[in-house]
């Protein structure tokens, strides 16, 4: 049996399971701050269940230690560690053999997703329609530049609800306008699929928009779609990358006073469809592209109206 580092096995777990980059970052952070805690020299083998119990207790949130991270956090550091040690555990690269990371799992809170109101995203448009109309009537950059660009992104997420990562891993060629389709890819799908989605009415416009810049931009099929680097003396970058995503949205929740991302637009799109009179459970789950219903049914909320409405035909007593 060997005994390898942290590191070492998470090399070689990263190897073996063929991870993505963003997978491979996720648990690189992850064991970081478990070395931290535990001290850079130590190794897997030296951790025992009632060490993971003691960091669990050091740094999740309660009602004394309000900065302590929340319940889906931990839950989150467990199953990752939990992963590197089964697999290290099978093909003995550690010297144990219990994994220290079982069933130390918590509750977490069931909270209802983080969403947009529909004032929100009304808001929203109406700042990036005054960047736009800024740039064009001033010929200078606003404070979000090229506002047409990301009015585009923006509509993208609210129309479509895809993943972030799959948005940036969107080719020119992957948009259809004529039979008004766009495909996304398996590379940056979270569920390792390929799905066709529709190009909604409200959507075309902003879409032919970035397809029309794209062209006269020189794009060829196989590059980035929505690289903004491409339409901006402003940005350096040869692509657009989630923190460019994500200082826009930033951005965008400062002048809005709303907090706002690409995964709020997500939610807000599947609580919408849910709610519906005439919601199809299944043409949702094919547009968020979930693998189990069940994350579909999630979006489910009870209605408090139809809640009281059965409450007050309750016969007297």
């Amino acid at each position: 049996m060997n005994d390898v580092s942290f590191l070492e096995l998470l090399s070689r777990y990263a190897a073996d399971k063929h991870l993505r980059p963003k997978s491979v970052s996720t648990y690189t952070a992850v064991v970081r701050l478990f070395r931290r805690y535990l001290g850079h020299e130590a190794y897997p083998s030296m951790v025992t269940r009632h060490m993971v119990i003691e960091w669990r207790v050091s740094i999740i949130r309660t009602l004394d230690k309000p900065d302590g991270i929340a319940e889906s956090s931990w839950n989150n550091y467990t199953r990752h560690l939990k992963a590197l040690y089964s697999f290290g555990i099978k093909y003995q690269l550690i010297a144990c053999t219990q994994n220290p990371f079982s069933e130390v799992s918590v509750k977490q809170p069931k909270q209802p997703k983080k969403s947009l109101q529909p004032l929100q995203i009304r808001y929203a448009r109406e700042v990036l329609d005054v960047c736009r109309r800024y740039e064009i009537c001033y010929e200078e950059a606003s404070k979000i530049h090229p506002a047409w660009f990301w009015q585009a992104l923006m509509e993208t997420f609210f129309y479509t609800g895809i993943r972030l990562n799959q948005l940036l891993h969107l080719e020119a060629g992957d948009v259809n306008l004529k039979k008004r389709v766009f495909r996304a890819s398996a590379v940056g799908s979270k569920t390792h699929s390929e799905s066709i989605l529709p190009i909604p009415d409200g959507l075309y416009p902003h879409l032919h928009t970035l397809i029309v810049a794209a062209h006269n931009a020189g794009f060829k099929r196989q590059d980035q779609l929505f690289n903004v680097n491409r339409f901006s003396h402003r940005h350096k970058r040869t692509t657009m990358d989630t923190w460019q995503v994500e200082r826009f949205f930033r951005a965008l929740s400062d002048l809005t006073g709303y907090k706002m991302s690409p995964h709020r637009f997500r939610h807000f799109l599947a609580t919408s469809l849910m709610e519906s009179p005439e919601r199809n459970i299944h043409i949702t789950q094919n547009i968020l592209n979930h693998t189990d219903i069940r994350t579909t049914m999630e979006y489910v909320h009870p209605d408090v109206e139809s809640m009281r409405r059965a409450l007050n035909a309750r016969p007297p007593v």
